[in-house]
């Protein structure tokens, strides 16, 4: 029998680019099959699970590794061209402009409890998205019928609370920046008022609220490194031993990790560093990766804790499968750990966040080595997660950094009769 010389057909390649879309600024990865099709900053036609949108390019195309997928990702259709853009403009300008006055007008008829705040026409005209505030629950069926019929698309109606309110009309915050949610923050998070206390803020709301009402986002940025500070000072009122003399905490200064003590028997006061209190803990940066060159602390702070509903012990009950030799612990089953998400275990009383991408099963330290965020709670496009703090990124497979000189702890995994293990 004469073996078959032809070639074999070659896999066809894919290149991922993350790009920014819609009203609500999505952010997400989509492919193409021409490396060169966009570059950052381009304006493009991509389509999503809404229809053809306008987006902007975010980073780079980057080929896709062949254990993903593709079917995972939309398509980028191609670069915007110039006839793209006057659509676009025309489209934000007059059309979205008719649409949402008729939207307040038809809501205003119908005397409904609910506030049009935006509306989001989508570039290929699939459909109109309607965002919307209200107090109460809202029956808008009848809404829908009359503005399909006068806008010939499909009508999508969708309520939004304050922060996506803030979102979507607001401009800029107390500091005369861009507003956060508006930028660069997609995940937001809880507030509290915990955070606004140990930074000192004023408790005038005036002055600790954002454009949505609520606490102000920004109030998480430092909170790590004003607790990790907290923990790390001695109180006021306590009386302590320095290089400079024994005396009294009267205050204290968190970002410079600095004390003001009033020496024995004098009435002068005297500022001390961390390092110059004897006995005080070895001081390590809250930031990592913002110094070039400076080295990930051994331990990073973590805010979250593993969930109480984790199937995980630290020895192995009877029956179960036993551990895997050279140090593997078992952390879970395969089917408890979600495709394309993470989850927060402990492996041997390390905290560890698993992922599990495409049947593969990765682990990593739990906390980001910037800020110490949580990466289980991080968003995954292929291997690379997205801290949910300060959207840092990392490969999982190989804990090569891709926003900054910190790397990420990556621990070697094993699956054995239907068991995750870790190498911790």
């Amino acid at each position: 029998m004469v073996e078959d010389q032809r070639p074999a057909a070659t896999k066809r390649a894919f290149f991922t680019a993350t790009i920014r879309y819609g009203k609500m600024a999505y952010v997400a990865k989509f492919k193409t099959d021409r490396e060169t099709l966009v570059k950052v900053r381009d304006k493009c036609i991509v389509r999503t699970d809404r229809g053809r949108e306008v987006g902007t390019v975010l980073t780079a195309p980057e080929a896709l590794p062949e254990a993903i997928p593709p079917e995972g990702f939309g398509d980028i259709i191609r670069r915007a061209s110039p006839e793209d853009l006057k659509s676009i403009e025309r489209i934000d300008k007059e059309t979205r402009v008719k649409e949402q006055a008729c939207a307040k007008e038809e809501v205003r008829k119908l005397n409904m409890p609910m506030k049009v705040v935006e509306v989001d026409h989508v570039f290929g005209g699939e459909r109109v998205i309607i965002y919307f505030v209200s107090e109460t629950r809202v029956d808008f069926r009848e809404l829908v019928r009359r503005l399909a019929h006068e806008f010939r698309t499909r009508i999508e109606l969708k309520q939004v609370g304050a922060r996506d309110e803030a979102r979507l009309v607001g401009d800029v915050g107390h500091c005369g920046l861009e507003l956060c949610c508006r930028g660069h923050l997609k995940e937001l998070g809880g507030i509290t008022m915990d955070m606004a206390k140990v930074q000192k803020h004023t408790a005038d709301p005036s002055k600790i609220t954002g454009r949505c009402g609520k606490l102000l986002c920004c109030l998480r940025y430092e909170y790590t490194a004003y607790t990790e500070a907290r923990d790390l000072l001695p109180p006021r009122g306590l009386r302590i031993e320095t290089r400079k003399g024994n005396g009294v905490v009267v205050d204290q200064n968190m970002l410079l990790r600095e004390v003001t003590i009033v020496p024995e028997g004098r009435d002068e006061r005297i500022v001390v560093r961390l390092e110059e209190i004897v006995g005080a803990p070895k001081s390590q940066a809250g930031c990592s990766g913002c110094e070039k060159g400076a080295p990930a602390p051994e331990t990073s702070r973590i805010e979250t804790k593993v969930r109480e509903d984790t199937k995980v012990d630290r020895e192995p009950h009877l029956g179960e499968p036993p551990p895997a030799p050279a140090d593997f612990w078992p952390v879970g089953k395969v089917e408890e750990f979600e495709e394309g998400k993470g989850r927060h275990v402990l492996a041997n009383g390390k905290h560890v966040a698993v992922f599990r991408i495409a049947g593969a099963v990765y682990a990593t330290d739990a906390a980001c080595p910037h800020q110490g965020g949580p990466l289980a709670d991080g968003t995954l496009a292929g291997t690379v997660v997205t801290c949910p703090w300060h959207q840092w990124q990392f490969d999982v497979a190989s804990g090569e950094s891709k926003s900054g000189p910190s790397r990420l702890a990556t621990f070697e995994t094993k699956i054995d009769g239907g068991q995750v293990f870790v190498k911790a």
